[in-house]
């Protein structure tokens, strides 16, 4: 069992690493986004999903770039 800290994360800028889907297994050098349609995403923030295989990685409420 782990023992929560108060210790913050630290977040590290890597340009030189590109993200790999966690369905498909291929570099992701960008990212689909769009505001989901229907019944349940009417105004609902953004699903993001893999351009190459379409399947979803995540749902955000707001979509902020990048810092820096």
């Amino acid at each position: 069992m782990s023992t929560q800290t108060d210790t913050p994360c630290t977040v590290v800028r890597r340009e030189d690493l590109v993200p790999v889907c966690p369905h498909c297994n291929t570099e992701l050098p960008e990212i689909y986004a769009r505001k989901p349609k229907g019944p349940f995403g009417i105004g609902r923030g953004f699903v993001f999903f893999c351009p190459h295989c379409r399947k979803v990685m995540g749902f955000g409420a707001q979509w902020y770039p990048f810092p820096g």
